[in-house]
C-alpha cells in the first residue's frame, strides 16, 4: 500500500455523518467534499489528521499567507499534485522492498510483537488499560498499520527500556487547528515557509533531508537538534520496527469490511543513539524554564488528572522570557500562532495526548475546544479565565486538605482534629467534572469577550457556587461527629475568604 496512490484515509461524507469509505490522498487535496476522518478511536483519528498534515507540509508547503489562503479556497490541480509527490513516491510505500514507510528491513527479533501493541494503551503483557483484552486486535489493514506506526513514533511513549521515544518526549500533547472539512483542517495546520523558519527548522532539498527509513540513523550516532531538517523531524522514527504480513487475507479488526491484506505483528529491535537539544516540532506547545541557571525546554504533556483547559494558556498564548526576571516561557504550536495571522476570529482546537506513567498509558485525552472571537486580545483575558479556574480549584482542594489533616497551632494553643479521609483528592476530581462544560461554554461564547466585565463576574460566581457545593457535599457526612464540626467550620470560613479574595481580585483586574 502506497499512501500517495492507494485509498487509505478512513472518512465519512457529509461532515462525518455520511457513508464510510477509504479516500486517496489525491482525492482529499484535489477534489471538493465535506469529508471527516472516521475511526473507532479518537487518538487514531488525530494521528491520521497529523499524518496528512505532515505529508502536505513537506510536499506542498505554501510560500506565504496569500498562497496558503489560495490553498484553503481552491483544491489542488492534479498536475500540481503530481509534481509535489513525484520525488517522494517511494517514501510512503508500506511494503517497499528496501525502505518501507516508518520501518527498517531486516529487524532482528526473537519473536513477533502482537500488532495490537501499535494501538496505544491496548494491553500486551501486564498492561490492561481501557478494559480491553489481550489479543482483541490480531490483524490490522494497511491504513491502520500506517496510522499506528506514525502515532507510535510521534505521539506515544517508547516501547520500553532501551527504546527511544519521539522528538517531543515520551507522551507529548498535540495541538492542531480544526477546520470545517478534513481538507480545510489539513491546510490550516500546514505552515508557510516563513513560519517554519521562525521555529528555526531547516528546510532542505529532498536530496539532503530524508526520513529516517530512507536515510537511517546509525547506531550510537549523536545528532544535534539543528541538524534535523523538516522532513526528517516530522517523520522521525526512533525505533527499528518491521511489520509482519499475514499469509492470509482477512478483515481488519478495527475497520472490519471485506478481507484484505493484513499485518499480524511486527519485529522491534533496540538500538542506541543520542539527540542533543530539543527539536522545535511545530505540532505542540513548548515550555521553557530556567533551572540552576540553565534553560530547560520541553513539550507540554498530560501529567495529572487536570483537563486540557488548565493548559490553555500554554497552548495559545506566547510567553517570552525577555524580561530579566522571567523564569518561565511558552511557545504555542505553529498552527495556533499562524491562525492569528489568518485573522479569522474564533478558533477550534484539536487537542490530544496520553497521560502516562513511565511506559504505561493511564488514559487517553482527546477533545475539541472552541475559542470565541476576541480570545487573542492584548489584555490577556483568556489567560485570566484559565488562572481563575485553577485558583478556585486550588482554594477548594487546599482547604479540604487542611480539614482532612486537622489544624495544630501550638503558639495559640489551638488544635482541631482532622477528618482523616482524603476528601481533597475527591474534591479535585469533582471540581473538574462539574465545571468543565461551563468553562468550555465560557471560552466559546462570543459574549465572554464582548461583555467582558459581566462575563468575568458570572464566571467567578459559578466557580464559587461549585466550590461551596462540593465542600458541603464532602464534609456533610462528617459533620455528624461533634469533634469534627470545628475543623469543618474553620475550613469553610477559610474557603469563603479565599473565594471572596479571588472575586475581588478579578473585579480589579
Amino acid at each position: 500500500m502506497n499512501l500517495l496512490e492507494d485509498a487509505w484515509i478512513p472518512v465519512r461524507a457529509d461532515g462525518g455523518a455520511g457513508a464510510f469509505r477509504l479516500l486517496t490522498y489525491q482525492e482529499l487535496l484535489c477534489e471538493p467534499g465535506n469529508w471527516q476522518v472516521s475511526l473507532p478511536r479518537d487518538d487514531l483519528e488525530l494521528a491520521c489528521v497529523q499524518l496528512l498534515v505532515c505529508m502536505t507540509q513537506v510536499m506542498f508547503m505554501p510560500e506565504d499567507v496569500p498562497a496558503l489562503r489560495a490553498r484553503l479556497g481552491t483544491p489542488l490541480s492534479p498536475k500540481d499534485f503530481a509534481t509535489g509527490v513525484e520525488l517522494c513516491r517511494d517514501w510512503f510505500d508500506l511494503d517497499h522492498p528496501t525502505q518501507p514507510f516508518m520501518q527498517s528491513r531486516g529487524v532482528k527479533a526473537a519473536e513477533d510483537t502482537p500488532i495490537q501493541k501499535l494501538l496505544i494503551g491496548l494491553p500486551e503483557g501486564n498492561n490492561h488499560a481501557f478494559f480491553n483484552e489481550v489479543g482483541e486486535v490480531r490483524r490490522l489493514s494497511g491504513p491502520l498499520a500506517a496510522i499506528g506506526l506514525f502515532n507510535q513514533a510521534s505521539n506515544s511513549p517508547s516501547f520500553g527500556g532501551g527504546f527511544k521515544g519521539s522528538l517531543r518526549g515520551g507522551a507529548p500533547i498535540t495541538t492542531l487547528v480544526a477546520g470545517k472539512t478534513l481538507r480545510d483542517t489539513v491546510w490550516r495546520n500546514v505552515l508557510t515557509r516563513p513560519r517554519i523558519a521562525e521555529r528555526q527548522i531547516k528546510t532542505l532539498g529532498f536530496d539532503q533531508d530524508q526520513p529516517t527509513w530512507v536515510q537511517p540513523i546509525t547506531v550510537k550516532e549523536t545528532i544535534h537538534w539543528d541538524e534535523i531538517g523538516l522532513v526528517r523531524g516530522l517523520f522521525w522514527q526512533p525505533a527499528r520496527v518491521e511489520l509482519v504480513k499475514s499469509e492470509v487475507v482477512a478483515p481488519c479488526d478495527v475497520l472490519g469490511g471485506e478481507a484484505v491484506p493484513v499485518y499480524s505483528g511486527f519485529h522491534k529491535e533496540k538500538f542506541n543513539f543520542t539527540v542533543e537539544g530539543v527539536w522545535p516540532h511545530p505540532h505542540g506547545a513548548m515550555t521553557m524554564s530556567l533551572k540552576n541557571g540553565a534553560l530547560e525546554q520541553k513539550f507540554s504533556s498530560f501529567t495529572t488528572i487536570a483537563p486540557a483547559w488548565t493548559l490553555l494558556s500554554e497552548f495559545v498564548v506566547p510567553k517570552n522570557m525577555n524580561d530579566s526576571d522571567a523564569r518561565e516561557g511558552s511557545i504555542p504550536a505553529g498552527p495556533i500562532t499562524q491562525a492569528n495571522e489568518l485573522n479569522e476570529g474564533g478558533m477550534h482546537l484539536l487537542i490530544g495526548g496520553y497521560r502516562t506513567k513511565k511506559a504505561s498509558v493511564l488514559e487517553r485525552r482527546h477533545e475539541l475546544m472552541s475559542l470565541a472571537q476576541g480570545w487573542s486580545d492584548d489584555k490577556g483575558r483568556l489567560k485570566q479565565l484559565v488562572e481563575l479556574g485553577k485558583e478556585a480549584k486550588k482554594a477548594l482542594r487546599g482547604k479540604l486538605f487542611l480539614a482532612s489533616q486537622g489544624y495544630d497551632d501550638k503558639k495559640r494553643k489551638i488544635k482541631l482534629k482532622g477528618i482523616g479521609a482524603a476528601i481533597h483528592e475527591t474534591a479535585e476530581k469533582l471540581f473538574y467534572a462539574r465545571t468543565e462544560s461551563f468553562i468550555h461554554e465560557t471560552f466559546s461564547n462570543e459574549l465572554t469577550f464582548k461583555e467582558w466585565k459581566a462575563a468575568k463576574a458570572g464566571f467567578t460566581k459559578q466557580l464559587a457556587i461549585h466550590c461551596r457545593a462540593i465542600f458541603e457535599e464532602l464534609t456533610d457526612p462528617y459533620a455528624m461527629k461533634p469533634e469534627l464540626i470545628p475543623v469543618i467550620a474553620w475550613a469553610r470560613h477559610r474557603l469563603n475568604t479565599d473565594l471572596a479574595k479571588l472575586t475581588k481580585l478579578m473585579e480589579e483586574a
